[in-house]
């Protein structure tokens, strides 16, 4: 501790010599009159609180009170309306003592650091408000301490610096226990006052052994805090059970009994836990169950579906073979195979086959039977020359003349022939040109 002092004395004399006995604060910085005194007020209000966070205000206690005493100043010329000048003057001494107090609280922190480290986990641990006397007692040692140092004289550091980090030391051990274990002692004494320690033996000690063992931790490491909160969480709900068992035997039963009663409770939970826990593994299981079946069922339906497009694909593989590609296209679309009758041609606004369009029918006819469709419909399109009505009711026509063609030369039953007009609302190029036109002029067949 001497040694840390003197060097720190070392630089607060070279300090104190420069700075003299002057009334003023040296290196003070002016402020231009042009600032604003509201806002540099703020300012070092700000300043002055940081500073007392970092124990300023300890460690340096007549330069901080002497930068708080001239922003005072300041405020006070401001209220009276007084000049920039005059207030920012204040301002400006304000910040020069606050800055030799937090040069000469530095030199101090690394001279006394085990005081200023005891002090400050006192401060976290909430001593100034649990032991408000003795963290008073103890701050005004410490302000001796540090006034005599200012001042030259060692002896009162060298003989009460180690007791005051002892002190602030056993503050931080208190505050700790107070916050984390007086309910549980209160508890303990409540409890031996109502007979619990020869009535209730066994749980008294138990209690009273979670009690010491948090304390014991406490008093060896105070900012162990994750321990302290788990040994001390142990203390307090034991020191609660120690109450209950307490009241159920002044009421007239034994501890065994208690104790016994207890036991079998904490069984029956843990059974009925362990029964909720497997009803949730059977709920559990029977939903993935019935994930299972509805994916199962959508297995067999992509399947299905699968199948149904391979033999789709198949048929239309089969039927490709029959026809000339001028003859016709045959595809898939939506899940049914269609044959577009390139070749059928009829003459301008009739709906009469020709013989080449038989020929070309005649090869239908024989496909038809060989897929063995279930189904036809056949589509009469037109091109969008003329009025709407008009090539509605010519697609209609054609879409029949075909239909008549298919059931007579015995492809399909007629009942499974369907002729449909479509007219120009489908088309499948552009109307404006002839070949687009004639090509829009067509028989679509729809097979299922």
């Amino acid at each position: 501790m001497r040694s840390r002092i003197n060097k720190y004395l070392a630089a607060l004399v070279l300090t104190l010599a420069a700075a003299g006995c002057a009334t003023t604060p040296p290196n003070v910085t002016s402020i231009p009159n042009s600032a604003n005194p509201t806002t540099e007020i703020e300012k070092t209000d700000q300043l002055l609180k940081e500073a007392q966070d970092r124990q300023v205000d300890a460690l340096s206690p007549e330069n901080y009170a002497d930068a708080k005493k001239a922003l005072d100043k300041a405020k006070e010329k401001k209220a009276k309306n007084k000049s920039n000048e005059d207030i920012l003057e204040q301002v400006s001494y304000s910040r020069a003592w606050l800055e030799q107090a937090n040069s000469k609280a530095e030199l101090a922190q690394t001279s006394m650091k085990d005081i200023t480290d005891a002090r400050a986990g006192a401060l976290r641990a909430g001593a100034p408000q649990m032991f408000e006397k003795d963290w008073k007692k103890a701050d005004k040692q410490l302000e001796s301490i540090t006034k005599s140092i200012e001042k030259g004289n060692l002896k009162p550091a060298d003989k009460k610096g180690e007791d005051l980090t002892a002190f602030y030391r056993d503050l931080e051990i208190k505050s700790v226990k107070k916050s984390h274990l007086e309910k549980a002692e209160d508890n303990i004494k409540s409890a031996k006052k109502d007979g619990a320690e020869k009535r209730a033996p066994k749980t008294y000690s138990l209690a009273q052994m979670k009690y010491e063992n948090a304390e014991k931790l406490i008093n060896s490491d105070p900012r162990n805090s994750e321990a302290i909160r788990r040994a001390s969480e142990d203390a307090n709900r034991e020191s609660v059970h120690l109450l209950d068992v307490t009241r159920k035997v002044n009421a007239g039963n034994t501890e065994d009994l208690v104790l016994l009663s207890e036991r079998q409770q904490r069984t029956i939970s843990s059974l009925k836990n362990e029964y909720s826990s497997t009803e949730q593994e059977l709920q559990s299981s029977q939903q993935q169950l019935s994930q299972s079946e509805q994916e199962r069922v959508a297995l067999v339906g992509r399947q299905a579906e699968l199948e149904k497009t391979q033999e789709l694909s198949e048929k239309a593989d089969k039927l490709r073979k029959e026809f000339k590609p001028n003859e016709a296209e045959v595809y898939v679309e939506n899940g049914k195979l269609m044959v577009r009758l390139k070749g059928l041609q009829f003459a301008s606004n009739k709906s009469t086959l020709n013989p080449k369009s038989q020929a070309l029918l005649k090869k239908v006819d024989a496909a038809l039977t060989d897929i063995d469709a279930s189904k036809v419909t056949v589509e009469g399109h037109t091109d969008s020359t003329g009025s709407f009505e008009k090539n509605k009711e010519l697609s209609e026509q054609r879409a029949e003349a075909v239909q008549k063609y298919l059931v007579t030369n015995g492809a399909v039953a007629e009942e499974k022939v369907e002729a449909v007009g479509v007219g120009p609302e489908k088309p499948i190029s552009d109307n404006t040109t002839p070949q687009g036109r004639a090509q829009n002029r067509r028989i679509d067949l729809v097979i299922e």
